[in-house]
């Protein structure tokens, strides 16, 4: 048994006593898993075997159903859990607290298992050793609540760094105090719907789809040999979609003009844009949605009302960051050597952004991950550009009042939606074969347009000269020889002495003549090169 100060400081986060909301924190309701919540900036929330988890990455806080047990067997899961997350290290502490059992537990190390879910493609770098090697220099604690039900016990778990900041530690007690659960005649109705890969035989995606939407899905081209799931639901007038959008713009730029064109690729159709269009950077984003693509989508331009850069906030989530951010650097200078334009001037960014909306009474609001390459080679006879920008997009759209009805319905989509792991592997093994044999075909036409510029530089340079190249069919042998441009005589070569005598006209008495001697007809090609030779 055990108490002391740091007990103290965390029995507060989860006693019953009132506490504001963080401040800054937005206010998130989903009635399809029925809770709601103050979420603070930085956070994010995601369904975990058994509840709910909310984390930054760095704190964690997880509300959990158990079986109804004797306390005994109601903190056995705990307790392994300790174990597994303190690696044997871990001091354990109990004591009765707000009519539940509460425990205590200190010496953690950091709560991967738990943020690794949340992590999104941040957990790539996550699992790196060195990495790993940086996150074990934290420490944690955690307590966890165990309150008694009419059927279950409700377990509330915070995972903390033991030197967390008492404004984070406030962030935390606010989240905790602003939970709340929906009641069952409150909660919307749901049906679970697999979104199908056709090429591959097996579901890429499942979301659940409220009663009343109606829903389309489909897996779609995302620039190169990339794919990704696309979604729609609708009802009314209001439309929960995820776009998938790529934008390749190539322009060359001479004293006497330019050629600018953009390829667009939308949710799988492809189509052409007249001019250069690309966002050079994140802070140009929204107004290519709103005064260019979704103008064009619904005839009219959008306002934008509001921009929120959303990166992490807490100690851990700002280091993977950039410790992605120093990969993709290095990958883009090993890029450019690779290609062999260690001169050109290049950029890529990468950002996601909440961006608010308004035509007219019609709102809408998105969540968009950016991503963005560029390439501009400077010259004074042509100067030429290249911009690629992947755009995923999370879009609610719809009349302000509907849109207010049912933002915590479709709230629970988005928490709800979650790719098939299996599906991600086979894609991944599909998409490397597909860029493997792209790769392969490029090459091969970039080696037949080396090998057609070479033809056609040595047959001019002999051509221009007077020149051809013979060779013995019988022997192999080379001869760089005299020969006029428009001559269309052939080469003989003697067999005894090889002596070469040309230009005999073709067909005339004296090419039968040394065919009937036994000399040989040479091979002629301008180039020298092979498969040239006739």
């Amino acid at each position: 048994m055990g108490g002391g100060k740091g007990m103290r400081k965390l029995v507060l986060l989860l006693l019953l006593c009132a506490w504001p909301g963080p401040a800054g924190a937005e206010r998130m309701v989903d009635l399809l898993h029925g809770f709601a919540v103050d979420l603070p900036e930085g956070w994010r929330v995601s369904l975990s075997p058994g509840g709910l988890l909310f984390t930054d990455l760095e704190s964690v806080v997880l509300v959990r159903g158990m079986p109804q047990k004797s306390p005994k067997e109601a903190v056995k899961p705990l307790l392994e859990e300790a174990k597994r997350i303190g690696g044997g290290q871990a001091t354990l502490h109990f004591r009765q607290a707000s009519g539940g059992l509460m425990l205590w537990a200190q010496g953690l190390a950091y709560p991967l298992v738990f943020t690794q879910g949340a992590m999104g493609d941040l957990v790539l770098f996550a699992l790196e050793p060195q990495v790993q090697a940086a996150l074990s220099g934290l420490r944690y604690e955690a307590i966890h609540l165990l309150l008694p039900g009419p059927k279950t016990l409700l377990a509330v778990s915070a995972y903390l760094p033991q030197d967390l900041p008492d404004g984070k530690r406030q962030e935390v007690r606010g989240l905790l105090r602003s939970l709340e659960f929906v009641a069952p005649k409150d909660r919307v109705p749901y049906r679970t719907e697999a979104l199908m890969d056709p090429l591959l035989g097996v579901p890429a995606a499942y979301l659940p789809v409220p009663q009343g939407y109606a829903f389309q899905g489909s897996v779609v081209a995302k620039g190169g040999t990339l794919r990704a799931p696309a979604f729609q639901l609708t009802k009314g007038g209001v439309v929960l979609r995820r776009d998938v959008i790529y934008l390749e713009a190539m322009a060359v730029a001479t004293p006497f003009g330019g050629n600018p064109s953009t390829i667009l690729l939308w949710n799988g159709q492809l189509g052409q844009v007249p001019g250069y269009l690309c966002a050079g950077s994140s802070g140009e984003v929204p107004a290519l949605l709103a005064q260019g693509l979704w103008a064009w989508e619904t005839g009219a331009p959008w306002q934008v009302s509001k921009v929120q850069p959303l990166r992490g906030t807490s100690r851990v989530a700002r280091y993977l960051e950039g410790v992605r951010w120093a990969w993709e650097q290095q990958m883009n200078q090993s890029m450019l050597m690779a290609m062999g334009r260690p001169g050109d001037q290049f950029q890529s960014w990468r950002e996601v952004l909440g961006l608010w909306a308004a035509q007219g009474g019609l709102r809408r609001q998105a969540t968009v991950e950016a991503r963005a390459r560029g390439f501009f080679l400077p010259s004074p006879a042509a100067s030429s550009a290249h911009c690629a920008l992947s755009l995923e997009a999370v879009l609610l759209h719809g009349p302000s009042e509907a849109l207010a009805r049912e933002t915590g319905a479709l709230s629970g989509v988005m928490l709800g939606f979650s790719m098939n792991p299996r599906w991600a592997a086979l894609e991944a093994e599909r998409s490397r074969q597909a860029s493997a044999e792209l790769t392969r075909m490029v090459l091969g036409m970039l080696k037949e347009g080396e090998e057609f510029n070479s033809w056609m530089s040595r047959s001019w340079a002999n051509l221009l000269s007077d020149q051809t190249y013979a060779r013995d069919p019988s022997t192999g042998e080379t001869f760089r020889l005299y020969k006029q441009s428009f001559d269309t005589g052939a080469f003989w070569r003697d067999p005894v002495f090889g002596g070469v005598l040309g230009t005999v006209e073709r067909g005339g008495k004296l090419e039968e003549l040394l065919g009937q001697a036994g000399w040989r007809r040479l091979e002629e090609s301008l180039s020298g090169l092979p498969g040239t030779w006739r």
